[in-house]
């Protein structure tokens, strides 16, 4: 019989060497081409840091309570009203859209804090209102908001802090009017939250 051919063995695959690649040149800006930009964007950028700042800060203060910042604007903005509010009227005063404060108002009722009730005006309506507890937690919540407030405006003056309320309310004022934004948002501004 003839011999049997052996399968050629396959030669294990050499490592090519890796190669090097060049080094990529890093963009650097220099101070004279960012700084004059920086400079101009800087009260942005400040409004921005500050904002962020804040909610973070917030969030910390009101772990404990098991309300977020979010649900915190829905208790505070129903503490403060003397009637019912409906959800779009509420997502309107929040600078939302009804849809996105739809999970926060669900979480908020079934945590027992807010209930729905039927508004007299509309049939179809339903507006919205604090439940003995959620008044009793919207409390704690506006006080913690009232000693985070002291703590980082605590360096200002009572007259530097009346000058940037009246400043902030000068841009929110004219930020209403730009084109972009929405109709729904505009009609924020005739509400009496909003005419300070």
């Amino acid at each position: 019989m003839p011999a049997r051919k052996q399968p050629a063995r396959k030669q294990p695959a050499r490592k090519q060497p890796a190669r090097k690649q060049p080094a990529r040149k890093q963009a650097v800006l220099k101070p004279p081409d960012y700084m004059p930009v920086y400079k101009r964007l800087l009260p942005w950028t400040l409004i921005t840091e500050l904002y962020w700042l804040s909610y973070k800060l917030l969030e910390r203060r009101l772990f404990p309570t098991g309300v977020s910042v979010s649900q915190a604007r829905v208790l505070g903005l129903l503490y403060f009203s003397n009637k019912p509010v409906k959800p779009s009227r509420l997502a309107t005063l929040l600078f939302q859209e009804t849809q996105s404060i739809t999970g926060i108002l669900q979480r908020t009722e079934t945590k027992g804090w807010v209930r729905r009730q039927p508004d007299p005006e509309d049939r179809r309506a339903v507006g919205l209102e604090l439940t003995d507890k959620g008044r009793d937690l919207a409390k704690r919540v506006i006080a913690i908001s009232e000693e985070l407030y002291r703590e980082v405006f605590g360096p200002l003056t009572a007259q530097e802090r009346g000058s940037l309320e009246s400043i902030l309310g000068k841009l929110r004022s004219h930020g209403f009017t730009l084109p972009e934004t929405d109709a729904k948002l505009r009609r924020a501004r005739f509400y009496d939250l909003w005419k300070a």
